[in-house]
This record gives C-alpha cells, structure tokens and sequence, in this order.
C-alpha cells in the first residue's frame, strides 16, 4: 500500500495527519509527503531564509519520529499559492510524481479550510488526481465543521500513537509562539472524535 499526503507548510503533516502517519508506517506501508512551501512567513522577526531551512530540518525530524523517510519539498513562496498553482510546469511535475509514486490513497488539505493555501491546494489535488485513487481531506485550525458531515468519513484510530504524534510535534520549535493553539487544537479533535467512536484519541478524514 501507497500513501501520498499534500500538505502546504511544514507541520500540517503532522497535525492534520500525525497519527494516520504513524500508524499506516507501523503496518509497513510505504508513506511519502509533499510539502509546497517551508513557511518561511510564519515569524516577523526571523530571517525568512534561516527560518525556510530550519522548517524544512524540523518537519524532516518530526517525520522521521513518524517513520517517514520520503520528504519531498517544492519551495513554493509561502503566500496563499492563488498564482502559482496555476503553473502549467507545476501541475505537470506534480502529475509525473503522481504516476511515478502509485498511490492508492492521497490526503490532503480541505477545500473549505480556514486558510487559502489549504483551500488552493485542497482543490488543485482534486482536479489532478487519477479518479481511481481514493482522496481524503483533513482540516487545520478548524475545531469541527459541519459542511462535509455528511460525506463518507475514514475514521483512524490513532490511540497508542498518540505519544508519537505528540514527540513529533515537539520537533517544530521554530513555531513555539503561535504553535500552541494549532498543537493544542489538533489533539482536542483528537480527543473529542475519539469520543464520538468510542476511541481513545482518532483522526477523521472526508472522503472527496
């Protein structure tokens, strides 16, 4: 089995995505993520260069806690990818790393998410994707919502990785002043859903 996660910055993977990750690793699968920007923006007072490599190093150790070796960085400008998406090249090679990889199930971001990065590539996943591979969305920095409720959901037991996915979200530290409430927010979903269904902690995804 083959798994591909898109995701926009460096964390998204693991908070949107950690436990999911983890587990898919534990069962011997092969797992690859594709990250489009290295969030250089996330800080106003660091060195946007200094602060690109050192997202890159940070997600690069959180995966690997995860047991994901295969790291694939586009450099993309971390603004809202409203232009860029748009790349004849991009959608092209984004296409040849599709075919190549084989997938059998992709996740990525929501096209509904709070930010429009998410959104941006959310949708442009969608539009390039083989309709046989199966997709799955996931949202950031959303507490719950209600517009996809009634699509078909995977729910992912992530309990005894819960200590993983929260030792690999301890690598961004890079992001500790506005990392709390996203680390926080993702394992009170966690939590909650796993009430819903009887779990200790899971992670939800939509299916597209």
């Amino acid at each position: 089995m083959k798994v591909l996660f898109f995701v926009a910055h460096p964390d998204d993977e693991v908070l949107g995505c950690g436990g999911t990750i983890a587990l898919y690793n534990s069962k011997g699968y092969n797992t690859k993520v594709i990250i489009f920007t290295n969030g250089e923006n996330s800080s106003l007072i660091k060195d946007s260069k200094k602060l690109s490599a050192l997202r890159q190093k940070e997600s690069i150790k959180a995966l690997s806690v995860l047991g994901t070796k295969d790291v694939d960085f586009l450099n993309l400008p971390d603004n809202t990818l409203k232009s860029e998406l748009k790349s004849e090249k991009l959608i092209d090679d984004l296409k040849l790393k599709i075919e190549n990889y084989g997938p059998d199930i992709v996740f990525t971001h929501s096209d509904d998410d709070y930010h429009p990065a998410h959104r941006n590539i959310g949708k442009l996943i969608k539009k390039i994707i083989n309709n046989k591979i199966r997709i799955y969305t996931f949202y950031i920095g959303i507490p719950f919502k209600a517009t996809k409720k009634n699509n078909p959901k995977l729910i992912i037991d992530i309990s005894k990785f819960k200590k993983l996915k929260k030792n690999a979200l301890k690598e961004y530290k890079s992001q500790k002043i506005n990392f709390n409430y996203f680390r926080n927010l993702s394992e009170l979903k966690d939590f909650i859903y796993g009430l819903y269904n009887n779990k200790k902690n899971v992670e939800v995804f939509y299916k597209w």
